[in-house]
């Protein structure tokens, strides 16, 4: 077995790249390369546009064309959204389940889909580092396809979009096969990029649940993608047939569990998946925000009834159609709905107030007093 002429280390009986008397550590110090080597050799030749590239030309694209038709630079409705293929349970759990790869491509304003392409842009350029381009794609499509799935188990009802999912994807199968592949890179490069990898994932993590964004497809994206990096892991190094061999192999197994997991979210969520006219309920939020700044509280009673339909557990569609009740004269109604909510959450003082209004509006007095007081001391009064 041959040593590096520069440090002695043993030389692997087989290394891929140019031949080189040196071993891989002292070939990246003798570079002074701050970035992790290409594991695959490059094509004689080559000038491909690089897939992540592409993935940003696609997204960017369909933001154009969404601009264009006329949807909002700043903030698309839910119904602009859904039309261009985002994510919503009542469509992508019946007759449309290609929505769960679409949404991946649409974006909910210019903000948006700056700070996933930037993140992409990073991400991307370690990835083809470490995986060939048809691996890249494999992660960055199943694992988006993944925080599709999840998002829709987690809330069905709300329209979801963006390519977040599949960047939390991919970050996650890029910290796993660092961690369990036997890369020649540097100790230390490798702790580098774990390191920002891992801040990565925790941040944006954190910083989504003081937002209330999607994070339930940002954790099914980084789930699904730990997972595939794990599987792939081992075989990263091993030549380009063996690494195509378990990269067709890790295409059939992402096929049968999101295959699965569709399934069984959609066995979860029936009532959605079965309704029968879904468009008759998108868009119905707006709608009922719309008439209570007019003031036009009979169209946001019919507007609410359909939300609180298609979300009887939702806490303020219910406060919302309450207050729509009693706003258009039908108090019986709003105390109805302030009850129902006082049963989903009993420590709701919006609840009890709404009910003080109703029964003052009917003449209730002693009721309206208890609930008011009841009203005062949730919020922790005296």
């Amino acid at each position: 077995m041959a040593n590096c002429t520069s440090c002695g280390r043993d030389l692997p009986a087989f290394s891929t790249g140019r031949l080189s008397t040196l071993c891989r550590e002292c070939q990246a110090s003798e570079n002074s390369v701050p970035a992790l080597p290409s594991i695959v050799a490059p094509e004689k030749g080559s000038s491909r546009i690089s897939l992540t590239t592409i993935l940003v030309g696609i997204n960017v694209a369909v933001f154009l064309l969404m601009t264009l038709s006329g949807v909002s630079l700043m903030s698309p409705t839910t119904v602009q959204l859904v039309k261009w293929g985002a994510n919503w349970g009542p469509l992508a759990l019946g007759r449309q389940p290609w929505r769960l790869l679409t949404s991946n491509y649409v974006h909910i304003g210019i903000i948006h889909i700056a700070l996933n392409m930037w993140c992409l842009f990073n991400l991307g350029a370690l990835a083809k580092r470490i995986f060939d381009q048809w691996t890249y794609l494999l992660v960055y499509t199943a694992t988006g396809i993944a925080g599709s799935i999840a998002s829709l188990w987690w809330h069905p009802t709300v329209v979801g979009a963006g390519a977040s999912g599949a960047i939390f994807g991919l970050a996650g199968a890029l910290i796993t096969a660092l961690y369990l592949a036997r890369l020649p890179i540097p100790k230390e490069v490798v702790r580098a990029n774990m390191k920002s990898l891992l801040t990565f994932a925790g941040y944006n993590l954190i910083f989504g649940l003081r937002l209330g964004v999607d994070n339930a497809a940002h954790i099914g994206g980084l789930a699904s993608g730990l997972a595939l990096g794990a599987f792939l892991s081992q075989h990263l190094t091993e030549p380009v047939d063996v690494r195509d061999q378990r990269r067709n192999h890790a295409l059939v197994l992402s096929l049968v569990l999101l295959g699965a997991s569709m399934l069984y979210v959609r066995n979860q969520h029936k009532e959605f998946a079965n309704l029968a006219n879904p468009y008759d309920y998108l868009g119905q939020d707006q709608k009922a925000l719309d008439a209570f700044r007019r003031k036009d509280y009979i169209s946001a009673a019919t507007a609410c009834e359909k939300v609180v339909q298609l979300n009887p557990k939702s806490e303020r569609w219910r406060l919302l159609l309450g207050v729509a009740y009693e706003g258009s004269g039908r108090p019986d109604d709003a105390i109805s709905q302030f009850q129902e909510l006082l049963r989903l959450n009993p420590k709701s003082a919006e609840a009890e107030s709404g009910l003080a209004e109703a029964y003052r509006t009917k003449g209730m007095d002693n009721e309206a007093e208890k609930a008011s007081k009841k009203a005062v001391e949730l919020r922790g009064g005296r």
